[in-house]
């Protein structure tokens, strides 16, 4: 993988300053609101409105973000939010229970955590000039902050301390994004320039070809978030296996734009599915397959990432937002389970799901292809 120093600069700070906030923002769900929910339903409730404005909302967010031209600002302003959010749970962590105040603080923090993953999102893909590594290893390290806090929550709900830490971690992220951004290059205004040429041309083949890229990329987005709720294996529960499985998450993520980059994107991205899709099967009575499969599964993240921002390469927050709106959208078919509406599918059901990830990789990167030698 070749980085040079500014890339190398620009995905330390995004990858590490993502492993603190997504460890804050659960650590905030789970540690405060919890405990201010009046009931199982107020629950369901608080966690799809943070989902709902942690991920869908990085839509708008990334649109404007690409309209103002600014992304270190746009991600420490998140920060600072989620500052606030710690604010107002501490100061109500003794309000009698209820859905009104977990559901503004859940509102609150949801909005900084878009903010701050947009922004360094397009700061990460601007500089990445089109190569899936430095996305992955950005993305990657959440998944292991999302893992860390509900152990930090169960010790410090509703305390003192929990929220002072949480602020003040938040309050030292916003300052290092905001001297990041003054130092690298003058600001990440810069680096958009240089990643808008050439701009998008939405007319004839090649409109239609972008469609098509990105419909098969932001299906497979969509299925990916879906399979990740349906990964009910009882052996998780085991601490060490639980910690495994985590990992192979996160270096799913690491490695898939680095291996993606050296041999090739579809090789990579149709191999590993349905290599996934085979041990998948298995995982159920074998914890080995399972780690082995979901660190496979998660290898197209960088590449389908990546992929729709290459084909928008002067909208890279709108691209950005647009996968974390499938992610929203794939959980909610178990999110309404939980409360009695469908059924949820059990982990029989990933082969088949991952099966058709790799279909609809297979036609959004080919499509890519195309749209790429017509131009």
């Amino acid at each position: 993988m070749q980085m040079n120093s500014l890339g190398r600069r620009t995905v330390e700070v995004s990858a590490t300053v993502h492993f603190l906030v997504d460890l804050c923002c659960i650590f905030l769900i789970v540690a405060f609101l919890i405990p201010l929910c009046g009931n199982r339903m107020d629950w369901v409730w608080v966690v799809m409105l943070y989902n709902m404005f942690a991920f869908a909302f990085q839509l708008p967010i990334g649109a404007l973000g690409d309209r103002a031209g600014v992304s270190w600002k746009l991600a420490a302003a998140g920060c600072l939010i989620i500052a606030g959010a710690y604010g107002i749970a501490w100061a109500g962590a003794a309000a009698a229970p209820g859905l009104l105040l977990p559901a503004l603080i859940a509102v609150i923090a949801g909005i900084g955590n878009s903010c701050f993953h947009v922004g360094c999102g397009i700061a990460v893909l601007a500089e990445s000039k089109g190569r899936a590594a430095m996305p992955g290893i950005y993305v990657s390290t959440g998944a292991f902050g999302v893992y860390l806090a509900p152990m930090l929550a169960s010790r410090f709900a509703l305390s003192a301390f929990g929220a002072a830490v949480g602020i003040l971690v938040m309050l030292g992220c916003a300052f290092w994004l905001a001297r990041s951004g003054r130092t690298l290059q003058g600001g990440k205004e810069t680096m958009i320039k240089e990643r808008q040429e050439p701009p998008l041309q939405p007319a004839g083949p090649s409109a239609a070809l972008l469609l098509v890229a990105a419909s098969g990329l932001l299906i497979t987005v969509l299925l990916r978030s879906y399979a990740g709720t349906i990964m009910a294996f009882s052996w998780r529960a085991v601490p060490l296996l639980g910690l495994l499985f985590t990992l192979g998450v996160v270096f799913g993520k690491m490695l898939g734009g680095v291996v993606g980059d050296r041999v090739g994107w579809m090789k990579t991205a149709v191999v590993s599915l349905l290599a996934a899709a085979v041990l998948f099967a298995a995982a159920g009575k074998h914890p080995a397959a399972g780690i082995a499969a979901v660190f496979l599964f998660n290898m197209t993240m960088p590449i389908t990432l990546t992929a729709l921002a290459d084909q928008m390469r002067d909208r890279l927050g709108t691209a950005f937002g647009m996968t974390t709106l499938m992610l929203f959208l794939g959980t909610l078919p178990s999110l309404f389970a939980s409360v009695g509406i469908g059924e949820k599918a059990g982990p029989a059901a990933l082969p088949a799901v991952v099966l058709l990830s790799a279909a609809g990789i297979a036609v959004g990167l080919w499509a890519c292809r195309r749209r790429g030698a017509e131009e």
